[in-house]
């Protein structure tokens, strides 16, 4: 990818969020907050692919119809949910993918956050970034029997990353409604 981040809905005591931008892990999660259990927590990945590796992809290495997919391999996992949903939406608008890590103290908040498309003077249109819900879509239902690896479907998202019918601004990966802001 270009770029890719994870952007947490958990602020810190003094009211920032922190970038995740060249963390090695992305991730996605719904948890209740340790300090408010009675508040739920969300994080989502983002993730962008040149224009130009797409166009040369869809060019010169795929024959037939276009097929893309997001491959996560899962590395950690606890409490998963018997079966969920990790849902791809293509992401409306710029995001800078910033130099920060999740796990900074001080937080490094030179790229995206929860609140924030750049360096915390931008700010989304909705917390959580701006993303496309309706048309072009991927999703993913995994289940505990199943191999813990996903493969997400996003050939529409690519198709109209493609044809140019919608902006390459990336690709949002987050839990269904239901598992985001979990208590």
């Amino acid at each position: 990818p270009e770029k890719d981040t994870y952007i947490n809905s958990k602020p810190t005591n003094a009211g920032a969020y922190g970038n995740a931008g060249l963390d090695e892990i992305v991730e996605i999660a719904g948890y209740p907050d340790p300090t408010d259990p009675a508040t739920g927590r969300t994080k989502r990945t983002l993730i962008q692919f040149r224009s130009t590796d797409i166009t040369h992809a869809v060019n010169n290495i795929i024959t037939g119809s276009i097929s893309a997919s997001i491959h996560l391999s899962l590395a950690n996992a606890t409490e998963l949910p018997t079966s969920y949903t990790i849902e791809a939406y293509p992401i409306s608008s710029s995001w800078v993918n910033g130099t920060g890590k999740g796990s900074d103290s001080p937080i490094n908040n030179t790229g995206c956050s929860w609140k924030y498309k750049d360096a915390a003077t931008t700010q989304w249109t909705s917390l959580g970034g701006d993303i496309i819900t309706s048309g072009v879509s991927g999703s993913k239902v995994n289940d505990l029997t199943s191999n813990h690896d996903l493969n997400i479907d996003v050939t529409n998202i690519v198709s109209s990353h493609y044809s140019s019918s919608l902006p390459n601004h990336g690709i949002a990966l987050k839990l269904e409604d239901s598992y985001e802001n979990y208590l």
